[in-house]
């Protein structure tokens, strides 16, 4: 249960050999390539046009990577999608990257990619045709009436006609205007509330006044662009739109039926996601003329594993394997791997959303394991809960098929259940409702829980404090680990004794002796400050603002109240919750009443959920973390491929 040990490994061999050693490596995603072109750039001129090579080349594979998700994207949406229960039991196909490439190449992928390009353009064609057509047939149906097409009415030397929009006002001021002009005939052909449609015939002797009337109301002339009536071009519109409508319909019931060139986009995605990355890792690479050097970390227990990965693809003088223990000056540089038990492994996830812990640091997870389980079953609380996290959790683990994010996650709910149904049973409480034994209630035995909070958060901060001074130890720190572990344990002991010599089993000498320890810390606290300081007037100040820190202490200890209030506080809702629906009558208390209590009880359990997994993460990274740990790690960022729809298939590790 630790950091696991750390390799670098170093490997040369030869050009020729470079695709399939990096495919090697990537079908082990175990190991994390290093940068070594930067160090190299100004001594290796073949490797920086190397890496301008690569880097296009990278670009081209993530060109193909984006086009072959997009069209995933498009095609999906038409393909019948199974329920989300069927889709949540069937897992992911799992393929090495040699049976992707070999199922890819049954297939004349081009031709797919041409069809569902077609397919895909023939629809957009036909979307923008038929809005272009809305478009027209919203026109035409204002103008509907117009029996003539404008420009095919005849004007002669006598007779002017035009046809054209008048903009509607709240008088009608415009329209009326030009009907009441005694020299102009109005045919009104539609009315909106934004404007008239109309055509007016005037005298050829008044044109010049016609038309200052007109403009002077806002008159249009209307720019018809067709060749027949309105009415005859709707026939037409709604015959293009018929047919543009069902070959769409029938394109998509193509696209329906088209699962196997899914399951080649998919491949695609894959394969082209794994070039892309394969591509970029070669911009890491020093490239000679017939040699590459390339540099990693990895496991020290999968280093078997990518000897037997290169042997399968390579014979083994084209290559040449060296790895080398992790250096002092490597610390902060090498990536985080955590090993631990099934139990503790849900957990890592509480350290990783801190800060991984750096390659020479302690991993904190064992440690906060236990608290955090104890903390969030204080603060959940509940018999009937935790057991509905248990069942959905256990449930969802068992028949459902989720990706290892998932999984975890999963696990950690699960993990949490048992401490609420095990504190739910020491409250006597049943969502809500009291069992008949209780070991501590939440309403008469409040002070009770208050002081087991405070002692549960006292031994978390004994533990940290137990921590850094291991470390300190470790890192040969002896006065160190006297002022800011040993002496705050023993202040703490000191208090401690005191508190129980006057509280629970008085005793004057206890108290005393109690009282005799904690200065003992005091005074070790003050003499290893200034031991360990150079100067021994600044040592000794700085030992005295180390005390000062006893108001921190005390801030932390307060905080672990939280655990009793956010336990007392989600019962005493749940409660109050069972007693609004008591107040129902019978029939409405087994009616509605039931849709009541789980509407209730799911607000309740949600909010509770929330609270006990922000404010145990609270507690944990302000409260413990801040005694002991730094962190500061990076996680180790291997080549791999996505698996984002078909797993790789890996037959190395162990």
């Amino acid at each position: 249960m630790a950091i696991a040990k750390m390799k670098k490994i170093k490997l040369i061999s030869f050009q020729n050999q470079k695709d399939a050693i990096l495919e090697g490596i990537q079908s082990l995603q175990s190991i994390e390539l290093i940068d070594m072109s930067a160090e190299y750039a100004e001594v290796n001129a073949m490797s920086v046009s190397s890496r301008d090579y690569f880097e296009s080349q990278s670009k081209e594979w993530e060109e193909k990577y984006n086009s072959y998700q997009d069209l995933l994207s498009f095609l999906r949406p038409y393909l019948p999608q199974p329920k989300m229960l069927t889709k949540l039991r069937t897992p992911k196909e799992m393929l090495t990257i040699q049976e992707m490439q070999t199922e890819l190449s049954k297939v004349d992928k081009e031709l797919i990619l041409k069809t569902l390009n077609d397919a895909r353009q023939r629809l957009k064609q036909n979307d923008q045709e038929v809005e272009r057509l809305n478009e027209e047939e919203s026109f035409l149906l204002k103008w509907q009436k117009l029996e003539h097409i404008p420009s095919d009415i005849v004007t002669n030397e006598y007779v002017g006609t035009l046809t054209g929009l008048v903009p509607q006002t709240v008088s009608d001021s415009f329209i009326r205007e030009i009907k009441n002009h005694k020299d102009i005939f109005v045919e009104e052909v539609f009315q909106t509330k934004d404007e008239y449609g109309i055509t007016v015939a005037f005298d050829r002797k008044f044109e010049q006044e016609v038309n200052k009337v007109l403009d002077e109301n806002h008159f249009a002339v209307l720019h018809y662009p067709f060749e027949e009536i309105p009415g005859i071009e709707l026939n037409r519109i709604s015959e293009e739109k018929t047919q543009m409508i069902e070959d769409s319909k029938a394109l998509k019931e193509q696209l329906g039926k088209m699962q196997k060139e899914e399951w080649v986009l998919k491949l695609m995605v894959e394969i082209s996601y794994a070039e892309l990355q394969r591509a970029r890792s070669k911009q890491l690479l020093v490239d000679e003329r017939h040699l590459f050097v390339l540099e990693g970390w990895m496991e020290d227990s999968k280093v078997g594993d990518i000897r037997e990965a290169l042997e399968e693809r390579l014979e083994k003088e084209n290559f040449a394997l060296v790895t080398e223990e992790v250096q002092e000056e490597e610390m902060d540089k090498v990536p985080i791997v955590l090993e631990n038990n099934k139990v503790v492994t849900p957990f890592e996830n509480i350290t990783d959303m801190y800060s991984l812990p750096k390659y020479n640091e302690m991993d904190p997870t064992p440690f906060l394991t236990p608290f955090y389980l104890l903390f969030f079953g204080m603060m959940l609380a509940d018999l009937g809960y935790g057991m509905l996290l248990f069942a959905a959790t256990a449930v969802a683990l068992k028949f459902f098929h989720f990706d290892k994010g998932m999984r975890k996650n999963l696990s950690f709910f699960h993990l949490l259940s048992y401490p609420t149904m095990m504190w739910g049973l020491i409250y006597g409480s049943f969502f809500g409702f009291e069992l008949p034994f209780v070991l501590l209630s939440t309403m008469d035995d409040v002070n009770t829980i208050l002081v087991l909070s405070i002692v549960f958060g006292v031994l978390q901060i004994l533990l940290g404090l137990g921590l850094r001074t291991y470390l300190l130890l470790r890192d040969k720190d002896p006065f160190g680990a006297v002022a800011e572990g040993i002496g705050w344990i023993v202040i703490f002991v000191g208090i401690i004794i005191v508190l129980i010599a006057n509280m629970v089993f008085p005793n004057a000498f206890v108290a005393t002796l109690g009282q005799g320890i904690a200065i003992a810390g005091v005074v070790a606290i003050l003499v290893a400050s200034t031991l360990g300081s150079e100067s021994k007037g600044l040592g000794f100040g700085s030992g005295l603002y180390n005390l000062y820190g006893i108001t921190g202490y005390v801030g932390d200890i307060v905080s672990y109240t939280r655990l009793m209030a956010l336990g007392v506080s989600g019962s005493s809702i749940a409660l109050a919750f069972n007693m609004i629906i008591g107040f129902l009558p019978p029939v409405a208390r087994f009616t509605v009443g039931i849709l009541l209590f789980i509407a209730l009880h799911s607000i309740n359990f949600g909010l509770s959920l929330l609270s006990a997994y922000v404010h145990g993460a609270r507690l944990i990274f302000v409260e413990f973390f801040g005694k002991f740990y730094e962190g500061g790690g990076k996680a180790l960022n291997p080549l791999k491929t996505s698996e984002e729809y078909i797993e790789l298939k890996n037959n190395y590790n162990r």
